[in-house]
């Protein structure tokens, strides 16, 4: 029980930043309440990769890396 949560929270959250990535495509979307949310919960997990990796090209690879995670933890937690 405790896993299958966990696993939902994990899977939830992978969500939650792909929504960020596409709502940073529109700027006047930065003032929304909804992004700003969205960015309160993502900003934590996405901050340790963007000290890592370089921009390149303007191009912010946290979230991919982030998402990278979530899914090697989520595989931890319930294994295929």
């Amino acid at each position: 029980m405790l896993l299958s949560i966990a696993y939902w929270l994990l899977q939830c959250l992978i969500w939650i930043v792909l929504a960020g990535v596409i709502l940073s495509w529109f700027p006047a979307a930065r003032e929304h309440a909804a992004t700003k949310l969205i960015n309160s919960i993502t900003n934590p997990l996405l901050m340790p990769f963007r000290a890592i990796l370089p921009k390149l090209g303007g191009f912010d690879l946290s979230p991919l890396f982030a998402i990278l995670l979530l899914t090697y933890l989520k595989r931890l937690l319930w294994p295929v």
